[in-house]
């Protein structure tokens, strides 16, 4: 076990000594460095550097004595904040690469991928469906009725955000033998939403950047979502054909 949470810790941020030395003080409570060393396996060389290091992450506190000693904060506290910073340093390499990501997608000449595991279908279009900032296309050709809570708590999220949503759909659709009704679904949301006959397909696109075209198997009586496939898209030539094909679709309703 302890070697499975010094492994978990280095991929945190802490070194090798460190995860012994955190993991040592967390039983001794209060130490010196040398006790800490013989309990924790990190060389006598090292230990002084490792324990300071430790102080500036805000681990420990090392009390000012002959010999110093170095007393554990309590880990609910420390990790805790260590947690957070970690969490607010993500959120800034997050919003940083995908900003850099949606500038570069209208540039690039990105493939298409295909994606036939229907939980996989259904993350990457909620994944689309949040990453929107300013305008989103739906074409619904069908929902599948475990999804319904979900898709409508995302779209209200969205419009909170001021996200120009259009939504093109049916009234009601059957999959696997069950009736979803699709009013229902957006029923007092302020949502731009016209209702025509579209096949067992569905379309989203976002911010004219990403796109997200679904298939699924419709016989005569009802739609089975058992062998679905999930398009995925940047090209901005081919977003361009169905957003134009969708406006035009749009304009004659």
């Amino acid at each position: 076990m302890t070697e499975n949470i010094i492994k978990l810790l280095k991929q945190y941020g802490f070194t090798e000594y460190e995860s012994k030395a955190y993991l040592s003080l967390s039983s001794l409570i209060s130490a010196t460095a040398d006790e800490i060393s013989k309990n924790s396996g990190v060389p006598r060389s090292k230990i002084y550097s490792t324990l300071e290091l430790l102080e500036k992450k805000g681990f420990i506190h090392i009390k000012e004595s002959r010999p110093l000693v170095y007393i554990m904060i309590q880990p609910e506290e420390s990790l805790k904040n260590y947690k957070n910073k970690l969490l607010d340093d993500f959120h800034i390499i997050e919003n940083y690469i995908t900003d850099l990501y949606d500038s570069k997608i209208p540039k690039q000449n990105t493939p298409i991928f295909s994606i036939e595991d229907e939980k996989q279908i259904l993350q990457k279009e909620e994944d689309i469906l949040k990453r929107t900032k300013k305008v989103l296309c739906i074409r619904l050709g069908f929902v599948i009725p475990s999804e319904v809570g979900k898709l409508r708590r995302t779209i209200s999220k969205l419009l909170k955000k001021g996200v120009q949503i259009k939504i093109l759909t049916l009234k009601e659709c059957i999959v696997n033998n069950t009736t979803v009704n699709i009013i229902d679904i957006f029923e007092g949301l302020d949502v731009e939403i016209k209702y025509a006959n579209i096949p067992a397909a569905r379309l989203i696109i976002r911010d004219y950047k990403e796109m997200i075209l679904t298939f699924a198997e419709n016989s005569s009586k009802s739609i089975d979502n058992s062998n679905m496939i999930g398009l995925v898209n940047t090209n901005s030539t081919i977003i361009s054909n169905y957003t134009s094909a969708f406006n035009k679709q749009w304009g004659k309703m």
